[in-house]
């Protein structure tokens, strides 16, 4: 039975969803159907090792025992506002078109982006157990500054495989779209940590990340002859989204507000 730190916990954790990384992207068609899972399925495994599984406080301490509603709508919001306006800008400056797919009704079409948003949450829980769930509160400690920016490249370096082995999500994606999409996810992840750790609850980063999945996935289909520069400016994680989602993240930092002062579900840590 393993003893580790919190930190050595996350450093396996690391470890564990790498690899499992790589080893799913090398599949036919890079193992799409459980590579989402696969932070889930590391924490389970440390919990395993550590002798933490028959715990109830350990599975506690994922997060998902409460609601945190509080920033639900917040959660929801961002990502809509965030990626709607990157389609927006891209069809202003011509990079593509906007309309209502074929036979398809502005009612029908709301209420299919309705559905999607608890639909997104839940296929984001295999995830944000592991990002939000396990490793934040390991690394919570760093403070929220250093917390972000291992976790947010971590959770990018996580997506490499599938992006650059299989070919599965983004396929033969560039320099610039990796660089795009890592600062990116750096900057959600500033985001989704705050309301982690403003609720000590992992739904509301789950809620975020499903919400900006079910977006992406509905203003896509809403586009027409698209430019080849279209997903550099709008898309999940383009000039656009980076911008909006880094002013956030960045108004987070400037808060200056100190870690100790909220819900922390790993203790207290600093700004």
């Amino acid at each position: 039975m393993l003893r580790l730190t919190a930190l050595g916990e996350a450093v396996l954790f690391a470890v564990l969803v790498l690899a499992m990384a790589l080893g799913l992207s090398l599949l036919p068609g890079g193992g799409v159907a459980l590579y989402g899972w696969t932070p889930a399925l590391a924490v389970v495994l440390i919990l395993v090792l550590t002798g933490k599984a028959r715990s109830r406080t350990a599975w506690a301490d994922l997060g998902y025992g409460c609601s945190g509603r509080r920033l639900w709508l917040v959660a929801v919001a961002i990502p809509i506002v965030v990626l709607s306006t990157g389609y927006l800008v891209a069809s202003a400056g011509g990079m593509t078109g906007l309309a209502l797919p074929a036979g398809i009704s502005v009612p029908r079409f709301g209420i299919t982006w309705l559905v999607l948003l608890p639909a997104g949450a839940i296929s984001a829980i295999g995830e944000e157990l592991g990002w939000h769930g396990f490793l934040l509160p390991r690394l919570a400690s760093l403070g929220r500054v250093r917390a972000g920016l291992a976790i947010g490249l971590l959770w990018a370096v996580w997506h490499y495989p599938l992006i650059l082995i299989s070919g599965a999500y983004h396929g033969g994606s560039d320099v610039i779209f990796l660089a795009l999409f890592t600062a990116t996810v750096v900057a959600i992840t500033f985001i989704s940590n705050e309301l982690r750790m403003a609720t000590g609850n992992t739904w509301p980063s789950t809620i975020l990340h499903g919400a900006h999945n079910a977006s992406w996935d509905q203003l896509r289909s809403l586009t027409t002859r698209p430019s080849g520069s279209l997903d550099l400016v709008a898309g999940e994680s383009g000039l656009v989204p980076l911008l909006l989602y880094g002013a956030v993240a960045v108004w987070i930092i400037a808060r200056r507000r100190g870690w100790a002062e909220t819900r922390s579900p790993a203790g207290s840590g600093a700004a």
